[in-house]
């Protein structure tokens, strides 16, 4: 139907399903509405320069074009095929395509899983055929792919039916919701960035998350990659992915659907409480340097300003200069980029003595600097250029955020010459490496559009600009956890635990006894059962010391009235143990003894667990401890094992920790407690489990854990 297309330049790169040469459409008809029509119509529409076929069995002709009866008669085995069949027929479009030598497809048809068993049967005969003979199959329930370079529009998507043209771009987006996925790119080609690929990814019934995220680190063409995210069948699969992307030198940007899921695991410890299904997946993603965002307008906001930005000089701080206009503006922009994690430092005196000879009279040269309405006269555009490069020379500032966003009625002729002028100059400096800008602005369409050219973005309100560049070089972006990783222990579990069963809850005197065989430190402690022993541990250990009733029934002793501290003599010691005796009878529990254990000096209470996640395995988590440990909720997780630069990566994401600064404690002892545990921790077979150490003691030279528990859930 049309000319032939030109071999792709990067024949390496070269992929059937997202940059096919030659499609077949299956299911063409003349009838009104019929998407296969639409498609074939949409790449007319857009100039897609390859080949196009149309298959009905029951048509000769389909658009005054000749249609072919079967994908096995078509004059060329074509790249790829867009069955636009119903769920009832589209096990034998498959069928027809195999048995012509096509190997890719795309299935817009739902009627499959999501609609129940008799769906799911469906599609996994469906997955088995494709499995079976190398089919690789996008969807089915997809809204199909784009690609706006070449350009393909596989896709029924009726807003390419009031598109004129599509924006290419260098910007991925894969995404398991369709509407998320096309609303991504309607936004992105009005900000005139566009897109790479669209990917709606269905179903997943042979291609997965994971494969087209392979797929995009290997793509030349897309610098960064958008993603909507509901969950995945395969955990290694998906890090393996991440991994890809991570290696690549791909920014994954990521909106993960349920946010506000809970822990489904019983909060026995305070493990299960502070460590929900939400807390793993971000753990997991920031891992590998993926940028978690919260809504679909921030996905977008944040994307864009990735794609036109210098990713390898992007900065390592987020000390900003806030600059604006009128003098109300400023002050409100400061605070934003304060909320948003970033910095606002005062400028050097040099640069505001500088600042001061360049703008206009009455501009203020603090931090945020008011360049006043001044600025916008004609004869005062070449000092403004002069005055950016002063605000970049500042050692102190790593990026401008720019606001004149006013929200109101469009600005007139003079007030636009002016902005267009303010944001050539802001172009000009962000174009030129020098430092990233994030700007919001009032501007015409063409004007956007010629400012993206130069990896300018203009948000259309401060809160998004500032709140985008907070997400990419603010607080609100972890550091990613080293690449590698330590090996697991060589620990025999089986030989301390030998008879493990799921529910049993080993007592704090055998958790502290293995760990200890497995190097961690622990305080001093003896398992007592008369007041006569308990006095004689209490020398043993050292004084004071805390008592504790031990009992499989119980977890959270201080609560139950089991917990005694600062004994200092043994006739306390002795006076104690009895009182605990009483104590437990009183609540019907019988004691296994009571645990007399030093009490070891700190000037911090951390918490530091494990637990197995069914989807990422092993993982070490570490937070305030203690009696603060569910109240400040400041807690952060990591998979197991790592080494100390990942266990200071972990302490570095803590509030706590990073409100200690360079006063506190030095972080190493704790640092190299943190990776020792979870290389002992990622040695547990347990399928699942619970290593509670709460709290673990964290002074200058030293950390060591004084509390243990360990649940066992699942063998």
């Amino acid at each position: 139907m049309s000319a032939p297309m030109p071999q792709p330049a990067a024949a390496a790169g070269y992929n059937k399903l997202l940059d096919p040469r030659s499609i077949v459409v299956i299911g063409v008809s003349d009838q009104p509405g019929n998407l296969g029509a639409r498609v074939v119509g949409f790449q007319k529409k857009f100039g897609y320069g390859g080949r196009v076929y149309a298959v009905n069995p029951k048509r000769d002709t389909v658009l005054g074009e000749r249609c072919y009866r079967s994908p096995a008669e078509l004059p060329e085995v074509p790249d790829l095929a867009i069955l636009a069949v119903s769920a009832n027929a589209a096990l034998e479009a498959v069928k027809g395509c195999i048995a012509g030598g096509v190997r890719h497809g795309i299935l817009w048809a739902g009627g499959f899983a999501e609609t129940g068993a008799e769906g799911a049967a469906r599609q996994q005969a469906l997955a088995e055929l494709c499995r079976a003979e190398g089919f690789a199959l996008c969807g089915p329930n997809t809204l199909g792919i784009l690609n706006t370079h070449t350009p393909v529009a596989a896709t029924f998507a009726s807003l390419l039916m009031v598109t004129d043209r599509l924006v290419p771009g260098s910007i991925s987006m894969v995404s398991q919701s369709g509407g998320t996925a096309i609303g991504v790119q309607s936004q992105a080609q009005a900000a005139g960035f566009g897109l790479r690929y669209m990917i709606s990814s269905g179903n997943e019934a042979v291609l997965t998350f994971p494969d087209y995220l392979r797929m995009l680190a290997e793509d030349a063409q897309t610098k960064v990659v958008a993603a909507y995210l509901e969950g995945v069948r395969d955990g290694a699969d998906f890090l393996d992915a991440l991994g890809r992307l991570r290696a690549a030198g791909k920014p994954l940007v990521m909106l993960k659907a349920g946010a506000a899921e809970a822990s489904a695991r019983a909060a026995e410890a305070h493990t299960g409480a502070l460590t929900g299904a939400w807390r793993v997946w971000r753990a997991v993603l920031e891992e590998h340097g993926a940028i978690l965002v919260q809504s679909q307008r921030e996905l977008i906001d944040v994307s864009i300003m990735l794609a036109g930005a210098d990713i390898a000089r992007l900065p390592r701080r987020g000390n900003v200069a806030v600059l604006a206009v009128g003098a109300e503006t400023a002050p409100v922009a400061a605070s934003l980029a304060r909320r948003d994690g970033l910095g606002v430092p005062p400028l050097a005196p040099a640069t505001r003595d500088r600042l001061a000879a360049l703008l206009p009279a009455g501009a203020e040269t603090a931090n945020p600097v008011v360049l006043t309405e001044a600025i916008r006269d004609p004869a005062r555009a070449a000092t403004l250029a002069p005055a950016l490069a002063t605000i970049a020379a500042d050692p102190s500032i790593d990026a401008i955020l720019f606001d004149e966003a006013q929200e109101l009625d469009p600005p007139g002729p003079a007030l636009a010459a002016g902005n267009r002028a303010i944001a050539a100059a802001l172009a000009d400096l962000h174009a030129g490496g020098r430092m990233p800008v994030a700007a919001a602005m009032e501007l015409d369409g063409a004007s956007k559009a010629a400012l993206a050219r130069r990896g300018l973005y203009l948000a259309p309100t401060a809160p998004r600009a500032s709140e985008a560049l907070g997400r990419i070089i603010g607080a609100h972006r972890p550091p990613a956890m080293p690449a590698l990783r330590p090996a697991p222990l060589a620990f025999d579990w089986s030989r301390h635990v030998p008879d493990a069963r799921a529910g049993q809850v080993i007592s704090e005197h055998d958790c502290h006894r293995i760990l200890a065989a497995g190097g961690v430190a622990v305080a001093r402690g003896r398992l007592v059962r008369s007041a006569a022993e308990a006095a004689a541990a209490l020398v043993e250990v050292g004084a004071p010391v805390a008592m504790k009733g031990i009992s499989p029934a119980v977890t959270h002793r201080a609560a139950a009235g089991l917990l005694l501290l600062g004994v200092a003599d043994a006739a306390a010691a002795a006076a104690n143990f009895r009182l605990l005796e009483q104590r437990a009878a009183a609540r019907g529990v019988a004691l296994d003894g009571v645990y007399v254990q030093h009490m070891e000096p700190g000037t911090h209470e951390m918490i530091v667990a494990a637990f197995r996640d069914p989807m990422f395995g092993v993982m070490v988590t570490c937070g305030a401890g203690g009696t603060a440990t569910e109240l400040l909720d400041d807690v952060a997780i990591a998979r197991a094992p790592v080494d100390e630069a990942g266990a200071r990566a972990i302490l570095a994401r803590l509030r706590l920790v990073r409100a200690l600064g360079p006063e506190g404690p030095d972080p190493a002892p704790l640092a190299a407690f943190i990776a020792h545990f979870s290389r002992l921790a990622a040695s547990i077979p347990w399928s699942s489990f619970e290593l509670e150490l709460n709290p673990v003691k964290w002074r200058a030279g030293r950390a060591v854990a004084v509390d243990g528990l360990l649940l066992i859930a699942a063998t």
